[in-house]
């Protein structure tokens, strides 16, 4: 039987194979269409000013004050305010702390080594390090940005503005550390941070939405501070806030998209 005899609808073999190669290279394009609109806008962003994205002029080993702005929660909530108390006031290498608030104001607390009684070991350890923050955190008291107190130092945390088509796949922040007493720029870290990529999600916890890994700047720009000022304080926690960054940057990009 010729080719000419065979039934209308029988079509050649080479027909299905092209089908199912066109449609694995459509599946492939989709799955993997975001590593590159992700690479040429994290090239574009990375090469622009400021050069360079990361800096440390000097460390100070006991900073004694300092005051901590972060405007992409924005502000340290009551838990997060004890949270911070804890970790970094120990009354030692820091003995004045200034956190803002999600309405605007400003808490200072003040700490001396005598405040933190308990030792390492101890029953119920955790228990009582959480009763201790939370006395000194009873007596912190409240201020406005125009009347708070000066303190030597500051740690401004940003969210850096992208497009409406750049926040489909990267986020940016920068924190910027003042010596107040100069008013100069001791350190400086702006980060771009992309999504996981379709093809290759975030496997090992399955709950993150950015890359830890920065695509330029220094990666943990939530303790770059400690590597400047605040690097021989308590640190129980690595966190600054219950609500871990990753996922609060996510929900706020979906906000504004």
């Amino acid at each position: 039987m010729n080719s000419q005899s065979l039934p209308p609808t029988t079509k050649h073999p080479g027909m299905y194979r092209a089908r199912w190669f066109v449609l694995f290279v459509f599946a492939l394009l989709f799955l993997t269409h975001d590593i590159l609109i992700t690479h040429v806008l994290a090239y574009r962003i990375c090469k622009a000013d400021p050069q360079p994205k990361t800096f440390i002029k000097k460390t100070v080993e006991y900073p004694e004050s300092i005051y901590w702005e972060d405007n992409i929660y924005p502000g340290f909530d009551e838990q997060d305010r004890v949270l911070m108390i804890r970790n970094y006031l120990d009354g030692l290498h820091l003995k004045t702390m200034a956190l803002n608030g999600p309405d605007g104001t400003i808490h200072v607390f003040t700490a001396t080594d005598k405040d933190w009684r308990v030792r390492r070991g101890e029953l119920n350890y955790f228990a009582k390090l959480d009763a201790e923050a939370k006395a000194i955190a009873e007596r912190g008291v409240t201020y406005t940005r125009e009347t708070m107190p000066k303190l030597h130092y500051s740690v401004i945390i940003d969210p850096i503005p992208l497009t409406s088509f750049e926040r489909r796949y990267l986020w940016s922040d920068e924190v910027r550390i003042l010596d107040n007493k100069t008013d100069e720029v001791i350190a400086y870290n702006r980060r771009l941070m992309r999504r996981w990529y379709m093809i290759a999600p975030d496997f090992a916890f399955g709950n993150r939405y950015y890359s830890p890994e920065a695509m330029c700047g220094y990666d943990g720009i939530e303790r770059f501070d400690e590597d400047v000022v605040s690097g021989h304080t308590r640190k129980f926690f690595p966190s600054k806030h219950r609500e871990i960054l990753n996922q609060r940057i996510f929900r706020k990009s979906k906000e504004v998209l």
